[in-house]
């Protein structure tokens, strides 16, 4: 698709396209439709799933939150009317509004926001969002399957007691039960004779609550009820009597326990006790999310408690990890429950059309809260893997819109005249929090020095030459503004001056800001040391060939990839490059399947600790790098009682400044967002977090009256 007298305009800088804006301009037919060039196909649209801005913004689309991203890129109440945050910051409780409801008639209660917590953090459902809720008490325990109820006495501890996996051995799957008949597996308190599917005697499933506990659904008819999974095939949920899992295949193991630490404990006891390791039997032990910091009282609240004061709580309930899902959809085909047919959801749109590959069509939905919100009937979602393929479908007027950076670098010198000003109306740069960046698999490349030369021998000085955005190239991994550029406020909330090198991150305008470390910037004398030194330990181990690994169809990539394989050749090292198609990278690089590969991080709040940091903790979900470094850790845990926003964001750079120079990741630049819009289209917002609410855009028929 791509259009050959373009790229040799972008050659040759002449015969440009004539006019005010950048290809045909169609007449409004259909105002209430939007066409969107998104970029790629998503890898998932169920929000514990969904990571990449591809998939996010159609998630966001049909799925509600506790707030939703504001034209701003802020939250906004959405599902929730207003929320209390305590005094010491770790306690948040959620006001949710009447009348919401999902797309199947469904009111949408807290329990519905609790299942999602708990589905996000459950080891079963593998989601990669976990660590957005890992500030939650017991969340990281939960999801390691190490923290557990007492359903009996052990030693000093009293039944119902929180008590933790004492040593360091691997979890024993305490939760797993067996029925000495077979289980109908059914919507709660639905008759056996209406069950979706059966579970033969004796078959183990895993046991992931039970009713009436802190989080989870009431029972309707004064029996205690199960929710289990069993992994048969895709794997399917469903709701027992509790008193048919009679069975516990572990009950006999024995393991390690103790007390779990005071801030830990669900509610208001923060004093510590004594901790004495006692050993208790499986049978003694209870997997249930009785122990996370997460409450219902009432259908219309949820209480989320945190181990230590979290200052941006608020900021993550926009996040896909807090969009509830229903459990009916999720519990009948937990992997394939979005799809046409089988999904629920709750947003101002609903799925209608997924064509892989080609499109994905979303329309209005007739049960969302607020439909004076919503301005459109449609969205078509255009699967874009080529970014010429994007661009050139938006010039000859097949799509309203391009995803943010689905334009070619080649293309960008026509559309960026002298100084870096737009040369047409219907396009525009603007800032983004985000960061391009190598990954680095420690596991693969475990020598720190090789890891160290590798960082050190790219010039990123040169990658804005051929990226030709406005980009921001930088060794810091935590994006932000030019320190060259900010005003005097900025300066003295920052502590630097005016020529200070580097990026800075204003999480305040004028009062609160983030100055990271400065990283392994540019110096090949320290490379070729590096190098060195890798050989000298690694000796007959020290590698031949590396691999470096892209997605395919995105241009500045592939020309990325090349730039860097030529700077790791000017040291001496070999580097095969590969491209992938997107799924696939996304996948291999979460499974580790990789050496090196590039990546990005684009943060939905102006905070490294929530947004940037946790992609390289000890077993992280997302921690693609692999990296583990207890120094690290433990520096990170120093910062999470410390309410001081300036002393915690010291220790913070501490931390940043350990990873770093451990060279995990290879910091670029910081991106920049390029659009493509049509002059008809209106509200579609620009926010640097790259997440407009796309349902209060409109179409104007009338826009060149409207100028």
């Amino acid at each position: 698709m791509r259009v050959g007298w373009l790229s040799a305009v972008m050659a040759a800088a002449c015969g440009l396209p004539d006019g005010e804006f950048f290809g045909r301009v169609p007449e409004v037919t259909e105002p209430r439709r939007l066409r969107y060039c998104n970029s790629k196909e998503p890898e998932a649209i169920d929000p514990a799933l969904a990571t990449t801005t591809t998939a996010m913004k159609i998630t966001h689309v049909l799925f509600d939150g506790l707030t939703i991203y504001d034209q701003h890129g802020l939250p906004e109440a959405s599902l929730a009317t207003g929320w209390d945050v305590s005094e010491d910051l770790r306690t948040y409780t959620f006001h949710l509004r009447d009348g919401a409801r999902w797309s199947n008639g469904r009111a949408i209660t807290a329990w519905d926001v609790a299942y999602q917590v708990i589905r996000v953090v459950h080891p079963l459902t593998a989601s990669p969002n976990a660590d957005n809720l890992g500030t939650l008490k017991n969340a990281r325990g939960y999801l390691a399957r190490r923290v557990f109820v007492l359903r009996r006495p052990v030693g000093p501890y009293p039944a119902g007691e929180l008590v933790e996996q004492a040593d360091k051995g691997e979890a024993v799957r305490v939760d797993l039960r067996a029925s000495s008949g077979p289980l109908a597996l059914r919507d709660l308190g639905a008759a056996a004779g209406t069950a979706y599917a059966w579970v033969a005697a004796g078959r183990e499933v895993a046991l992931v609550m039970t009713t009436g506990g802190r989080a989870s659904l009431r029972s309707p008819d004064a029996r205690a009820w199960a929710y289990v999974f069993d992994a048969t095939g895709d794997g399917v949920y469903g709701w027992v009597p509790a008193v048919e899992l009679d069975r516990e295949p572990r009950g006999d193991v024995a393991i390690a326990v103790r007390r779990v630490a005071a801030n830990a404990l669900p509610g208001d006891r923060t004093a510590e006790a004594a901790r004495p390791v006692v050993t208790a039997r499986g049978r003694d032990l209870l997997v249930t999310p009785d122990v996370l910091g997460i409450a219902v009282p009432d259908a219309r609240t949820i209480v989320f408690e945190n181990a230590e004061p979290t200052p941006y709580f608020v900021g993550l309930s926009n996040n896909r990890a807090l969009r509830p899902t229903p459990i009916e959809a999720v519990s009948r085909w937990p992997r394939r429950w979005t799809e046409p047919g089988r999904i629920v959801t709750s947003g101002p749109m609903t799925l209608t059309a997924w064509r892989e590959r080609d499109a994905i069509v979303v329309d209005r939905s007739a049960t969302y809260w607020n439909p004076g919100d919503v301005r459109l009937d449609r969205i078509t979602f255009f699967a874009m893997d080529d970014q010429a393929a994007a661009a050139n479908f938006y010039f000859t007027g097949g799509c309203d819109a391009v995803a943010a950076n689905n334009i070619p670098s080649t293309y960008l010198p026509a559309l960026l005249g002298p100084g870096g000003k737009s040369r047409y109306a219907d396009f525009r740069t603007e800032p983004y929090l985000g960061i391009y960046f190598a990954y680095l698999n420690t596991e693969k490349l475990a020598n720190r020095h090789l890891r160290r030369a590798l960082a050190f021998a790219v010039d990123r000085a040169q990658i804005p030459r051929f990226t030709q955005g406005n980009e921001i190239p930088t060794a810091q991994l935590t994006p932000g503004t030019p320190i060259s550029s900010l005003d005097v406020a900025d300066l003295a909330a920052c502590g630097v001056a005016h020529e200070t090198r580097g990026v800075a991150l204003i999480m305040t305008k004028g009062a609160l800001c983030y100055v990271p470390p400065p990283g392994l910037d540019y110096n090949l004398v320290a490379a070729q040391a590096e190098l060195a030194q890798a050989r000298v330990e690694l000796g007959a181990a020290f590698p031949t060939r590396l691999s470096y690994r892209y997605n395919a169809g995105t241009e500045v990539h592939k020309q990325i990839a090349e730039y860097l394989q030529a700077a790791w050749a000017r040291i001496g090292l070999t580097v095969d490059l590969e491209a992938q198609e997107w799924k696939t990278f996304v996948a291999d690089t979460r499974a580790g399947r990789y050496e090196l590969a590039r990546f990005g991080s684009i943060g939905n709040l102006p905070d490294t600790e929530s947004e940037f940091l946790p992609l390289f903790r000890c077993g992280a979900p997302d921690n693609r790098s692999r990296y583990c470094n207890p120094a690290f850790e433990q520096l990170l845990e120093q910062a999470r009682p410390v309410r001081d926003r300036v002393a915690r964001n010291a220790i913070l750079r501490r931390a940043e400044q350990v990873m770093i120079e451990d060279a995990p990741v290879i910091p670029l630049y910081v991106y920049t967002q390029k659009h493509l819009q049509k002059p008809y289209v209106r509200d579609l917002a620009s926010n640097p977090v790259d997440q407009p609410p796309l349902w209060r855009a409109w179409l104007d028929p009338a826009w060149r009256s409207h100028r």
